[in-house]
């Protein structure tokens, strides 16, 4: 499962749409099989890098999906990763 961030500001080159593209190729060239993707646009970014109810939404999807892993767009800080982790009981 891939999950990309679109902050809230103008001046980034690339649409979250060229991310996600490029993000799952990363992935598809790592061995990971893609089976779907969330996006959130956002002010900032809190402890678990999305807001609650997109955590919510990727915890669902992951389940009707059957994914383990979930992907991120963007580096995330221990904390985020270790909030995550534990809200989705996957590897993150």
């Amino acid at each position: 499962m891939l999950v990309a961030v679109e902050m809230n500001r103008r001046d980034h080159p690339w649409s979250l749409e060229d991310t996600l593209s490029e993000l799952e190729y990363l992935a598809n060239t790592a061995g990971a099989q893609v089976v779907g993707n969330v996006t959130q646009r956002a002010n900032r970014l809190g402890s678990t890098y999305v807001g609650s109810g997109k955590v919510e939404e990727i915890r669902e999807m992951m389940e009707d999906l059957e994914a383990d892993v979930v992907i991120f767009d963007d580096e995330l800080t221990p904390a985020q990763q270790r909030n995550l982790e534990n809200a989705l009981a996957c590897k993150v």
